[in-house]
């Protein structure tokens, strides 16, 4: 339907929330996220996922035809789907929560590797006189000891300083050129903040770039989030008239919130913050810095970009100091980023010895194998189903998704997040199930529900919970009256086909990375599994589906949220920074599609081991 928002407003009243104007002919769904009420929509507002339900107690919406939208059979409709022609009133809506990155692990940095490319040098500056006449530049040289490069807002400052004739007077230098003046002594006040740009979830940490101490962290979801659940999905936004400019405008409104947070927490000013990193996929980057990322969406599917020189934050539109610079980490390939290069760094597989998988599992599955020596990286499409989106309940990682499932002395056991009442599953909730359902014989290796009470262990819960509806099987983990939404939750044929999907992409990834590198996948020393899904997946559910090869558990490790992690290092030291842009050069990326037999283990991996 057409938007004829400049004709006619209407007042949307939504429980719990203020009173919002949205205008006549606008999507249900897109006026509630102008107003902060962001709605989980992971196929894009397309109307496929099903996530964006709401119940409508009063008013009038008409589909996209302009004909009067009919309610679901439980009474809710699509927000996407729908548009109101007249004021409405909503019954209560559950937002999208921020999901959990997983913990960043304590930061340990050697004293003598605490270098930064931002410091600040107090200096006592001998004013020119009519005798003794040179620049204010000069003057600047001498008092620092040396000739350093001057910015053009720094000379700015420094001609208004100079009027002052301040005895003290602080140089801001990021990477060896002066890029703003203060008065007086401000050398104690050197913030940073790190970044992890996550499609989902957007993580940061304010660090004292002085001892290298991390002040606060903060997180907030990635508001792009309505645009689609998948890179590919913004990829496709970003070329319609307007695309580009709102999800760049989401992302960075996002980074200066979480900014403000952080200095909020530390008691500061956010111009105390001179130096921001970010570590993001590609499409990630590319949309921060508002440059199209549609070649990466098609042949060759290459990036505009993989290396960059400090910006100036206000290039990218964030509120940090004016002399204050922002890194974006390089990427590797159109689909392995810079989110992949930190948390590479961060686990020290660039300059270790042993043998190292590392799996970064969020809302798109990354693989790393190799050593110091030599290291293969690749991505799969394995996300979107660890984030919930793909799934008939599923749900992020938030309060109220189903965590974890235990079939346990004949009967189902289930928690939640923060204890809520179940709302959806999460997707360590659902490879949990899944791998239960499987011990316990519900489901085959081919991955079907049976409906043979005597192949399972305990038959009374095939009548309570295997259910057949319209033809097709599924499985009841919580009953509604034990749910937050009044709807039962439960996993579905198709939802146990996405897993085996997901699960065999991934362990396909690593077999083809083995190969390449020349190794054997029972050679392997350590397996590290980061990302939001790393940090709570239960390892022993993982290795019964056959998503990690069949190793000892003592060498499996969950890292937390690697990529956040990687990004302070390389905010705290250009140590790490540089080993991010040295190994961009040596890593080897390979494209899993090219492989000749990738389709062919593909298929083998899809059934559980027996």
């Amino acid at each position: 339907m057409n938007s004829d928002s400049g004709v006619k407003k209407v007042k949307v009243n939504v429980k719990g929330f203020q009173e919002l104007t949205a205008p006549a002919g606008e999507s249900l769904l897109k006026s509630l996220a102008s107003a902060g009420i962001v709605l989980e929509a992971s196929c894009g507002g397309n109307g496929t996922c099903g996530k964006c339900k709401v119940n409508i107690l009063n008013g009038e919406v008409v589909d996209k035809k302009g004909m009067p939208a009919k309610p679901s059979e439980e009474g809710s409709y699509l927000a996407c789907q729908v548009f109101p022609i007249s004021d409405l009133v909503i019954d209560r809506i559950i937002e999208i929560g921020v999901s959990a990155k997983g913990k960043v692990r304590k930061i340990n940095i050697a004293k003598e590797d605490l270098k930064t490319l931002t410091k600040k040098i107090l200096i006592r500056p001998v004013y020119p006189k009519l005798q003794n006449n040179y620049s204010l530049q000069e003057m600047i040289n001498k008092a620092s000891s040396g000739l350093i490069p001057m910015n053009p807002d720094a000379l700015k400052q420094l001609a208004r300083i100079a009027t002052l004739k301040n005895k003290e007077v602080t140089l801001v230098c990021v990477n060896e050129e002066i890029t703003s003046i203060e008065e007086g002594d401000t050398c104690k006040k050197l913030y940073g903040a790190a970044f992890d740009v996550g499609t989902t979830t957007v993580a940061g940490m304010l660090v004292n770039l002085i001892n290298g101490k991390v002040v606060a962290a903060a997180s907030a979801s990635n508001p792009q989030m309505h645009f689609g659940a998948d890179v590919i999905s913004r990829i496709k936004f970003a070329g319609e008239p307007e695309g580009l400019h709102k999800l760049s405008e989401g992302i960075r409104k996002t980074l200066n919130h979480i900014i403000l947070e952080l200095c909020k927490k530390a008691n500061i000013s956010n111009q105390s913050v001179y130096l921001v990193t970010a570590a993001g996929n590609s499409t990630m980057e590319h949309l921060l810095l508002g440059v199209s990322p549609e070649s990466l969406g098609r042949n060759p599917y290459v990036s505009v970009f993989s290396l960059l020189p400090p910006l100036a934050g206000k290039e990218i539109g964030l509120d940090i100091n004016s002399g204050g610079r922002v890194q974006l980490l390089p990427n590797i390939a159109s689909f392995v980023g810079a989110d992949t290069v930190a948390a590479i760094i961060a686990v020290d597989q660039d300059v270790t010895d042993k043998l190292t998988l590392l799996l970064d599992l969020g809302t798109n599955g990354e693989i790393a194998l190799g050593n110091r020596d030599r290291l293969v990286v690749s991505s799969t499409a394995a996300g979107p189903a660890f984030e919930g989106a793909q799934l008939s309940y599923g749900m992020r990682a938030v309060e109220g998704a189903i965590d974890t499932v235990k079939v346990k002395n004949g009967d189902l056991m289930i928690t939640t997040i923060e204890n809520g009442r179940a709302r959806g599953i999460c997707g360590s909730g659902i490879v949990m199930a899944v791998a239960e359902l499987y011990k316990a014989g519900f489901i085959s290796s081919s991955g079907r529900l049976v409906d043979d009470p005597s192949a399972v262990e305990f038959p009374n819960l095939i009548k309570e919970r295997l259910r057949i509806n319209n033809g097709k099987r599924e499985f009841v983990l919580a009953f509604a009256e034990e749910t937050d939404t009044g709807q039962e939750v439960k996993i579905s044929q198709h939802d146990i086909r996405e897993i085996q999907l997901v699960k065999s992409s991934i362990y396909t990834g690593v077999q083809i990375l083995a190969e390449k590198l020349g190794v054997a996948i029972d050679k392997i020393e350590q397996i590290l599994i980061a990302g939001a899904f790393g940090n709570y997946i239960d390892i022993n559910s993982a290795l019964a589906i056959g998503l990690l090869p069949k190793v000892s558990l003592a060498i499996v490790k969950s890292v937390g949220n690697a990529a956040g992690e990687g990004s302070a290092k390389a905010l705290m030291s250009e140590v790490y920074l540089n080993r991010c842009f040295k190994l961009v050069e040596k890593v080897t990326f390979i494209e899993l599609a090219n492989d000749n037999e990738f389709q062919k283990k593909f298929i083998e991996n899809l059934s559980f081991p027996e």
